[in-house]
Order: structure tokens, then C-alpha cells, then sequence
């Protein structure tokens, strides 16, 4: 067996074990390897764990079955980058088939991105993302906000560092998929917005060809000015070019319009059928969309020197659970006067 075939069960096994959060057995990580397009035997994957637990990937806990190790997580983290290409797209169409969202109930879990930042720098955070969500910058207006230690999604949390939710973009690829209509992601880039209105990008990473989210590359570039677009209309954002059929055109805006009156909106300009939007082109037969990123929110918080770490596609979450930003007390509490029926509008 080749060396990058071996690498790629190895890196599989890995994935499904972090995104299990516990230990499992041979029969168990066979079936999830599925999702991976590897149709491996139990007796093969045993194999494969025998030789994961010397390397130190791997701890065997006997009847438990198998528990990824510090060094396991870290080996996913360096992964070749050959390896992890078309992962954002792969992620995506993951997230996409496991939403549950209903939108005639708005009840289910869509898709979040997970942040974290000091705790002591949460006040500051807050009121910086209510600018930017007042000015309709991110994805809706509403959040979830986690204190208290432990994993969220599949980020960490230590002491001392709060965790903040925001609706991810793929959300909408969830809603129309759930709708019979397929949305494809093309490519996340930085637009330009002059007197309020989206103008062109500047820059564009295809999602087809990335290992990273293309807004984590930019807030850690330092490349965004969400924060004067929120002040002066003026300046670069995240955002994604999205296509649909041009025939499923109407039933989007209409579905785009409840999303919007529920706290999940962000489409901020949707094309003609098989025309140009912002002189990118579009496939005969389709139409073009830009939706706002879903992170701009924390690029805001970034650009005031606020450390952040941000996890694009971080997590699943149900949409009954979430808060709007504006019930946010500075130290992330809500507010005396929530709403308890947040996604009636």
C-alpha cells in the first residue's frame, strides 16, 4: 500500500474519531469511514489502530475501543496540505446533508462558526459585533456564547477564554438543500463596499482549492475593514459567490425573505439568470448570489487588536438556542427583556 494511501485511512481514522469525542471500536470506526469514501474491513481497520497506537495517535482502552491522543489531534492539525485540499468543499457538503433545520417549524440545528477570545476581552468583543451586526455586515443577528470551559463543536475552550457562535454562511446551503435546490459555493474573497453597496472583490481563494477557510486567512492577514464598513459604508468585507439554478431563482429570494425576518439573513445581492454579478460570470443556467461571511463580525473584533481564533464550519447548532447579540449584556449575559421567541418576526 502506498504511503499517501496509508496516510489518508490514518488521517480518516483520526477525523472520526475527534468528531466522535469518544472512544470507538473497529466495527464502529468502519462505518464511519464510509463518510470518507473508504470501505475498509474491521480486521483492516485493527490493523491500522495497531499501528496508530505505536505511533502514539491512538490509545487503546480494550472493550472501549480506541480514544485519539493529544498527539493524534495534532497530527490532523499538520496534516500534508495535499491531503487536506477540497477539505473546505468536502466540509461543506458534510455539514449541509447533517442540518436538520426546519425552517416552517425554525427548530433544528444549523450550521456555526466557533470563536473564542479572552474573557476579559468579551465586553469590548460584544460591542463591537453589535456594530457590525446593526449594519447587517454578518449572517442575521443572532449568536450563541459559551463560558464555561470544555470542548464546543470542535474547538477546545481553556480558562479564561469565552467562546461566541455565529451563523456560518453554509447555513443557507443547508435551507435550500432541504428545498430541493442546489447552491454551490464557488469562492469566499474580499468585496469591496463603497457608500454602502457591494462594489467588486478585491481578492478571492476558491473553495474547490483551499485547505483553510478563506475569511480565517484574511482576519489573520489583517486584510478586512468590517469595522469602518460599520462606521462610514466605506471599505472590505468577507464574502462568498454562491450559484443556483436560474430556474429555482424565485423560491430562493422568497426563501432568502424568511430567513431574513427570522434572524438568519445575509444575502446581499442576488444576479439575473446566466448574467454577470460584479463581473463574475455565471454558467448558463444558473444565477449568481454574494452572501456576507459569516466571521465578519469577529474580523471586526480583530481589527480593534483583540486576539480572536476562529473555526469556520466549527460546529451544529440548534437554532432555538440561540440569543440575539442585541439581548447581550457586555459580560455576554442576556438581558432581562429576551425575547424567549427570538425567531419570531
Amino acid at each position: 500500500m502506498s504511503n499517501l494511501r496509508k496516510q489518508r485511512r490514518v488521517l480518516a481514522i483520526l477525523r472520526t474519531l475527534r468528531e466522535a469525542g469518544r472512544s470507538l471500536g473497529a466495527n464502529r470506526l468502519a462505518e464511519g469511514l464510509e463518510g470518507y469514501g473508504l470501505q475498509l474491513s474491521a480486521r483492516t481497520v485493527r490493523l491500522c489502530l495497531a499501528e496508530m497506537d505505536i505511533a502514539g495517535f491512538t490509545v487503546n482502552l480494550g472493550k472501549r475501543g480506541r480514544q485519539i491522543t493529544d498527539a493524534g489531534l495534532a497530527e490532523l492539525r499538520h496534516a500534508a496540505v495535499l491531503d487536506k485540499v477540497d477539505m473546505v468543499s468536502a466540509r461543506v457538503d458534510q455539514l449541509c446533508y447533517e442540518m436538520d433545520f426546519a425552517l416552517s417549524r425554525r427548530r433544528g440545528r444549523i450550521i456555526l462558526n466557533i470563536s473564542s477570545v479572552a474573557k476579559d476581552d468579551l465586553p469590548a468583543a460584544i460591542a463591537q459585533m453589535k456594530k457590525v451586526f446593526a449594519n447587517k455586515l454578518g449572517m442575521g443577528r443572532l449568536v450563541a456564547l459559551h463560558t464555561e470551559g470544555g470542548r464546543v463543536g470542535e474547538v477546545d475552550l481553556p480558562p479564561g477564554r469565552a467562546a461566541i457562535g455565529t451563523v456560518c454562511s453554509v447555513t443557507l446551503n443547508g435551507v435550500l438543500l432541504n428545498a430541493g435546490i442546489s447552491m454551490v459555493p464557488r469562492f469566499g474573497g474580499l468585496l469591496e463596499i463603497r457608500d454602502g453597496k457591494p462594489v467588486r472583490f478585491t481578492e478571492v481563494i476558491y473553495y474547490h482549492a483551499t485547505s483553510l477557510d478563506p475569511l480565517e486567512i484574511f482576519i489573520k492577514g489583517h486584510m478586512t475593514s468590517v469595522s469602518q464598513v460599520a462606521e462610514t459604508g466605506n471599505g472590505v468585507i468577507g464574502a462568498s459567490f454562491r450559484e443556483v439554478p436560474a430556474v429555482a431563482l424565485p423560491m430562493v429570494k422568497r426563501i432568502c425573505s424568511r430567513l431574513e425576518k427570522i434572524g438568519l439573513g445575509g444575502v446581499l445581492k442576488v444576479g439575473r439568470p446566466n448574467q454577470p454579478l460584479l463581473d463574475m460570470p455565471v454558467p448558463q443556467g444558473r444565477a449568481g448570489l454574494l452572501v456576507v461571511a459569516g466571521l465578519n463580525p469577529l474580523a471586526a473584533v480583530e481589527e480593534t487588536g483583540i486576539a480572536t481564533e476562529n473555526m469556520a464550519m466549527g460546529a451544529l447548532h440548534a437554532f432555538e438556542d440561540l440569543v440575539p447579540i442585541d439581548h447581550l449584556t457586555p459580560n455576554g449575559r442576556p438581558t432581562a427583556t429576551q425575547e424567549k421567541n427570538h425567531g419570531q418576526a
